[in-house]
């Protein structure tokens, strides 16, 4: 089980793990980083979050 530090970290993760877009995978199965929009806020919310501590 992973803990999360910050409500910021635990909604990107809650994000990212649960949608086929964050997720998609090639053949290989590395992840294809596809653009998307709500990981990107999330990310940029957590990074603020870790710099305002």
């Amino acid at each position: 089980m992973i803990l999360a530090e910050t409500p910021e970290q635990a909604a990107l993760w809650d994000h990212c793990l649960t949608r086929p877009t964050c997720r998609a995978t090639d053949a290989q199965g590395a992840n294809l980083n596809l653009p998307c929009d709500t990981a990107a806020r999330l990310t940029a919310e957590y990074r603020q979050a870790r710099r305002s501590t």
